[in-house]
């Protein structure tokens, strides 16, 4: 079931069109965020046209909301990041679509072929245009061999998104960074919470039975189980609080998947339950069945599974890095960690094992946290934007 928004508040309807690497049913932040868009946009009566590349393994077809139309662009698996399609630019059925289409405003969600393609119509056109910045690509490169590269995608990324009349980012955090490397027009369009999804009250004793022993304190990781989540970071973190013999004893559990899980799993402590990719009530119920939430990634720009703990009531652990100190704050709803520091992520962790009291004030000031963290506040600016830009 789809998401539904108080819409007492209705926009005027535009017409917009959507160009993004990565959508549904492929299963990612930005595929996430941008289906939560789609829908918004559709249950204001906006006219939706969604350009993404066809993907490259077989799934199941995307039910669309009243007023959206798909096209899916032919591509070929990205390299070493075959999750994601890397589609053939440039397409004049591309064009012809978007003519007949006759968008009010053209939004680039990610900026590379796809994203390329759009911003060439926009331009062909005379549609105004915005941009998102959703994923920290140089900061991952890195993790696959391509540090070199983090330089000149900064230098490409720039160029890019200063051909849009206006950049969107998830956190001020990020608007600082991308100020930093001479971006203009930045904005922030923050991420909200289902709190009646994600919540306390969904917690039972069948789902820690089947993560792993009820009585251990449950750590709890969720996203993609790939290099850049740094979990190698989180294994020695674990193993170490583990053999610390703690009062109570640790377990860790994984809710994931990816093209790298294969190599995650070999690279894994013993023992820990690798959950799969969990989505709806399965996933509602491992956030809430957990006692801590674990998240050792030093490249986000938000990082929405950490709204979606703390809403669950999910004290967190994680790095004083990226997008996620906009939610986590030391002492409040959780604890930061040195980025990349095993012995200093266990240290957080064994900090809660410890002292019920802290763990049980953190997760009562978590949830409280995220209650305020509401869908329609964070889609305000963008909307706004939309119909600001469509006037002119």
């Amino acid at each position: 079931m789809r998401p539904d928004f108080g819409l007492e508040n209705k926009k005027t309807p535009v017409r917009i069109a959507l160009f993004a690497e990565t959508y549904l049913p492929q299963r990612n932040g930005v595929a996430l965020i941008l289906d939560r868009l789609v829908t918004r946009l559709s249950q204001e009566g906006s006219e939706v046209l969604v350009v993404v590349p066809a993907s490259w393994r077989p799934k199941a077809e995307v039910v669309l909301p009243p007023g959206v139309q798909l096209v899916r662009v032919p591509g070929m698996p990205l390299p070493r990041y075959p999750d994601l399609t890397l589609a053939i630019p440039f397409l004049p059925g591309v064009l012809r679509a978007v003519r007949e289409f006759q968008p009010d405003v053209i939004h680039l969600v990610t900026e590379y072929s796809i994203g390329l393609t759009g911003l060439r119509i926009a331009r062909r056109l005379g549609v105004p245009a915005v941009a998102s910045f959703h994923t920290n690509i140089p900061g991952c490169l890195p993790y696959y061999g391509f540090a070199w590269a983090s330089n000149m995608c900064w230098r490409y990324l720039r160029w890019f998104h200063n051909q849009a009349e206006l950049t969107f980012c998830p956190s001020e955090t990020n608007r600082r960074v991308l100020t930093r490397h001479g971006f203009e027009n930045v904005r922030i369009w923050a991420r909200g919470v289902d709190t009646d999804r994600f919540t306390p009250t969904h917690r039972n004793t069948a789902t820690r039975e089947k993560h792993g022993p009820v009585d251990a304190m449950h750590l709890l990781y969720v996203g993609r189980l790939t290099p850049e989540k740094d979990l190698p970071v989180l294994f020695e973190a674990y193993q170490r609080v583990a053999a610390s013999n703690p009062r109570r004893p640790v377990h860790l559990v994984l809710a994931g998947d990816g093209a790298y899980s294969g190599r995650m799993r070999a690279r894994a402590p013993a023992g820990v339950t690798f959950a799969g990719y969990l989505e709806g009530k399965a996933l509602s119920e491992a956030y809430s069945s957990a006692d801590v939430f674990v998240f050792p990634s030093r490249v986000e720009t938000l990082g929405n599974v950490v709204l979606e703990a703390l809403a669950s009531g999910l004290p967190v652990v994680a790095v004083a890095e990226g997008g996620t100190v906009e939610n986590v704050h030391d002492g409040l709803n959780g604890l930061l960690c040195v980025p990349g520091d095993p012995r200093d992520l266990a240290r957080g962790i064994m900090k809660l094992v410890d002292e019920p009291n802290l763990r049980t004030k953190l997760a009562r000031n978590a949830r409280s946290w995220a209650e305020k963290r509401t869908w329609d506040a964070a889609f305000a600016p963008l909307l706004a934007s939309y119909e600001e830009l469509a006037k002119h």
